[in-house]
């Protein structure tokens, strides 16, 4: 699963959770890459356990630090920095664009379009799937409206930054 996290000056972290492993009930094992510019650039394990109904994170399974309790959050702190937290996916209007505006944030085919003109869409609804890296990636509608116009076709090989589809209210 993939993650973004970006701050209010729209700097972006991305997330890829590669693998978890559940060592029993109480101990889950974790591990997953950093990446900048599609390149990883870290790679990491954590182990979480849950100790009298409290969980704790470590990196070397020795030294363990209290989480703080959260449903699914939607903001995350880092030292001196706060970032906006996607699961998934990342709205196309972060990338500089209007929210209604999906744009390729990587060079990929597109595989599926699941809408058409005129179509009513929410928030969140998968619209187009994007095959990059050799995996499927699902590109978010970031507003809810009606699809206004498709700028690409299915099996198109497309570069970085090219706007498919846009977005605009009813």
């Amino acid at each position: 699963m993939r993650y973004y996290l970006i701050d209010a000056d729209k700097n972006e972290l991305i997330v890829d959770l590669s693998s978890t492993k559940i060592h029993n009930a109480d101990l889950v094992e974790y591990k997953f890459s950093t990446l900048k510019e599609n390149k990883e650039i870290h790679a990491s394990t954590v182990f979480v356990r849950k100790l009298a109904g409290m969980y704790y994170s470590s990196f070397d399974g020795i030294s363990w630090a209290k989480l703080a309790r959260q449903e699914i959050p939607t903001k995350m702190l880092n030292v001196n920095k706060v970032y906006d937290l996607y699961r998934g996916f990342k709205p196309s209007g972060l990338a500089g664009t209007g929210a209604g505006e999906m744009v390729t944030q990587m060079p990929g085919k597109i595989v599926k379009i699941q809408t058409k003109i005129g179509d009513k869409v929410s928030k969140g609804q998968t619209l187009v799937i994007l095959e990059a890296m050799k995996m499927e990636n699902e590109i978010k509608c970031g507003i809810d409206g009606v699809v206004k116009a498709i700028h690409v076709n299915v099996g198109q090989a497309l570069e970085q930054g090219v706007l498919m589809l846009e977005v605009g209210k009813p």
